[in-house]
């Protein structure tokens, strides 16, 4: 790991881990089973994400998935209650494996507070109890229900956006493309925060960052759980293998400076514009995977925020 290209925040965060794991008092979440993997993942991001600031409202809703409901949450800023506004649908990190509403529900309340738009935080299936293709599927139906519905909350389901953050960031452009396919829904912008592009790939990157939040042995750890090597090359796992990557909505893709999944999404984005898409691409100069979630810790967090908000609100006027 070459620690000089460090973000001094980052660089702080990289080496209170690698102390806590010296010592005993922290184990890496590889080690771990998966159910105190979430805990420890929820926990860690308890020590790292701000507060969550008040907010007009918060509501926990259920979304109808193949006979059975999945847990979702709607937020909305400081806003005229009564008016219509676009709806950014967010799915959360975590390797298919760790991280839910709770995780990610400082992220969304932000977005909702500076966006001039709704957040629709999805739970999607987790793995190893609901592996590969479940969470897509999961996230593909709720994103067709929320565009059919209301839900009787005040959002224009005629204006809708994608939003998620590595494995989140997964769903979010494999969804873009299924609505794609079928023509429905519209989605009006994509928003990928490092997102994972090529599941069981071995870009430059993967090695020369190996170890920065995101390591070798943590993704094997999380794709052993969520997929089995028949469907790697799935483009519902790895989107850059999708045939027609034409006319899909325009595109944010923010990359981490200091990231394993920094080359995907570098190779994700060349290949949206090749297919004559509109695509921005950001990079945090000496960002690490995942903070997105540590705006305690990591300044760079609120430019971040703001970006996504910014470029989402263009998409919707």
């Amino acid at each position: 790991m070459k620690k000089d290209e460090l973000n001094p925040e980052a660089l702080k965060i990289i080496n209170d881990i690698e102390r806590l794991e010296k010592n005993g008092e922290r184990v890496p979440l590889h080690k771990l089973n998966y159910i105190e993997a979430r805990k420890s993942y929820l926990a860690m991001r308890g020590s790292l994400s701000p507060r969550p600031p008040h907010i007009y409202r918060v509501s926990n809703i259920k979304i109808p998935v193949k006979g059975k409901y999945i847990n979702a949450r709607y937020y909305r800023g400081f806003k005229n209650e009564k008016k219509l506004l676009p709806v950014t649908i967010f799915f959360h990190g975590g390797g298919w494996v760790i991280g839910d509403l709770d995780t990610h529900d400082v992220i969304c309340r932000q977005l909702a507070i500076k966006g001039n738009f709704d957040v629709i935080s999805i739970d999607y299936g987790l793995a190893p109890e609901h592996k590969f293709p479940v969470a897509i599927n999961e996230s593909v139906e709720a994103i067709n229900f929320i565009a059919h519905n209301s839900l009787n909350l005040p959002y224009d389901k005629t204006k809708i956006a994608l939003c998620g953050d590595s494995a989140g960031g997964n769903i979010a452009a494999v969804c873009c493309i299924n609505a794609k396919i079928n023509s429905f829904p519209l989605i009006s912008f994509q928003a990928l925060i490092y997102p994972s592009i090529h599941i069981g790939s071995n870009y430059p990157s993967r090695e020369k960052y190996d170890g920065f939040i995101l390591s070798k042995q943590l993704m094997s750890w999380f794709e052993e759980k969520y997929i089995d090597n028949k469907d790697l090359n799935d483009w519902r796992a790895a989107p850059i293998l999708y045939k027609n990557l034409k006319n899909l909505p325009p595109s944010l893709i923010v990359l981490a400076g200091c990231d394993p999944l920094k080359d995907e999404g570098i190779a994700y984005a060349k290949a949206l514009k090749k297919s004559g898409n509109s695509v921005e691409v950001f990079e945090f100069k000496g960002q690490i995977h995942g903070f997105l979630t540590m705006g305690a810790k990591i300044s760079d967090t609120r430019k971040l925020i703001t970006l996504v908000c910014e470029r989402i609100n263009n998409s919707f006027s």
